[in-house]
């Protein structure tokens, strides 16, 4: 698995008022470690969702480039939680989940037989990792929105894509329900350990489940290490932000 590489990216929004808008990402240069879990932490408008995205081929950025992604072939090679997840309402929660596996060809009800088996039986085993195998017919608002998050985070999961962007995966949850999927994400990654990048604002959780720290301030990274060295490597902005989270490096 070839690492991620994104180099000199400038990115910024459409202009507000005939005004252009200042730029989210500033010449932002790093990697990803393959087969790591990876924390991509900041303050709030530095860029991190933009990053996901333009990483995930969502966005195109004004300059820069992205190595290291693989093209999808029939299964993505991408599995991306959305940050507010993202989940379509008239869909059951099994046919959210196959959605990337059948490209769209919902209800998977109506695919051939001998598709619609290994449809079945991926849907199925994922849904029982999350816990959710006796909810599958069920519409999502029907769901808490922890088990709508557990949905979410097992659709990016049902192809084992090679790579994960996991955006924001707790938030607005409860402290149980933020620590279940903090646990799912790090129980099912050592299942096949794909190239995991997490968004989190939930520092205490998200810093001891990772293996390497980014940093992104200002649309710049300003760290990038083993999340062990944020104590002695970390510029001192760095350090002031998560001394305001409660020293969750810790």
């Amino acid at each position: 698995m070839a690492e991620i590489t994104f180099s000199d990216l400038w990115f910024r929004y459409g202009d507000v008022s005939g005004h252009p808008t200042p730029p989210i990402l500033r010449g932002a240069t790093g990697a990803f470690a393959p087969g790591k879990k990876t924390a991509l932490i900041g303050p709030d408008g530095s860029g991190k969702s933009t990053l996901i995205k333009i990483l995930a081929g969502l966005l195109s950025p004004m300059s820069g480039t992205v190595q290291g992604i693989p093209e999808s072939g029939d299964v993505p090679s991408i599995g991306l939680l959305f940050q507010e997840g993202a989940l379509f309402d008239s869909l059951s929660v099994f046919d959210n989940v196959a959605f990337p596996l059948v490209a769209g060809r919902v209800p998977a009800m109506t695919l051939p037989m001998s598709e619609r088996r290994v449809v079945h039986d991926r849907v199925e085993a994922i849904l029982g990792s999350v816990g959710l195998c006796k909810h599958s017919e069920k519409l999502p608002g029907q769901l808490s929105g922890g088990m709508r998050r557990r949905v979410a985070l097992a659709r990016a999961l049902v192809g084992k894509p090679p790579i994960l962007f996991l955006d924001d995966p707790t938030a607005g949850l409860d402290p149980v329900a933020s620590r279940v999927i903090m646990e799912l994400i790090e129980q099912l990654h050592d299942e096949y350990h794909p190239t995991t990048v997490i968004v989190s604002h939930d520092l205490r959780r998200l810093l001891p489940v990772s293996d390497e720290v980014l940093a992104l301030f200002k649309g710049e990274i300003v760290f990038s290490g083993a999340r062990g060295d944020l104590t002695s490597g970390a510029p001192k902005p760095v350090n002031e932000f998560l001394a305001c989270r409660g020293g969750a490096y810790a």
